[in-house]
């Protein structure tokens, strides 16, 4: 998580996990032999514009194990996940420096680019 998260401390990510499970923060890991390889944070969540989904707030694979799939497997659980269910989507935002993960998203995994995400820091 630390290559995705590069800011929080181990302290910091902590302390959020604890405050986001309660809201039904959950967080699965994919292993290759003894070793995790890849993590996605999601929760189920209910909006007036996409209904009831998935949104997915982690999705990373260690930087030593990409190109494998592992992305791509862990990405189809959490589509499996969803509809298992009733979600009507699957959704993530990504930052805009994120190039190579736009591509994966849309040209891999068939993920459509719908809208902008707007942050205000107060």
């Amino acid at each position: 998580m630390n290559q995705l998260r590069t800011d929080l401390t181990l302290e910091a990510y902590c302390e959020l996990v604890s405050a986001m499970r309660p809201q039904g923060y959950e967080l699965y890991a994919l292993y290759a032999d003894d070793t995790i390889v890849s993590l996605a944070g999601i929760e189920v969540r209910v909006n007036l514009y996409l209904e009831k989904h998935v949104f997915v707030y982690d999705l990373v694979t260690c930087m030593n194990h990409r190109s494998k799939g592992y992305g791509e497997m862990l990405l189809h659980f959490v589509h499996e996940y969803a509809r298992d269910r009733g979600a009507k989507y699957v959704a993530l935002e990504s930052g805009l420096a994120r190039t190579e993960a736009h591509r994966f998203y849309t040209d891999k995994m068939d993920f459509a680019i719908t809208s902008y995400a707007f942050r205000k820091q107060l």
